[in-house]
């Protein structure tokens, strides 16, 4: 089923953080998936596909930064909150510290995700973006 692995999250949620909802759904789709492999192991699934919506990633982007490589910005507020939601060109997607939006560019519509994790700070990365499909398995 999954010849590389694969990871359950659901959030978003602040690092260090421990919410009972978030702990009660992501125990509930695990005991979904063991039950599934379970099943899947002893012949008990029928050979039909299913589909499944998928998130494949495409890029990386940083925080706006000065010429000196400073932090010059920040997610706009509009775009906060705001993961897997499909981001149209022309869409804000950056506030600057000196109050201009920047907007999304690309051609073609893409599904942000990690917006604005603080895990990434360093990292340089403000957001990945995303395209959503729909697989069969």
């Amino acid at each position: 089923i999954a010849e590389k692995g694969f990871a359950i999250e659901i959030g978003p949620i602040a690092p260090g953080t421990l919410k009972a909802d978030i702990f009660q759904k992501t125990e509930k789709l695990t005991q979904a998936v063991l039950d599934y492999l379970d099943k899947y192991n002893q012949g008990q699934i029928p050979d039909e596909k299913m589909p499944l919506t998928v998130y494949q990633h495409c890029k990386y982007l940083d925080y706006p930064k000065t010429a000196a490589g400073e932090l010059n910005g920040m997610i706009h507020p509009q775009l906060q909150g705001r993961d897997y939601e499909e981001l149209q060109p022309g869409d804000p997607l950056f506030l600057t510290l000196d109050g201009n939006t920047i907007y999304y560019e690309q051609e073609k519509p893409l599904n942000p995700v990690f917006i604005n994790e603080v895990a990434y700070y360093e990292k340089g990365i403000a957001m990945c973006l995303t395209k959503k499909e729909q697989i069969y398995v």
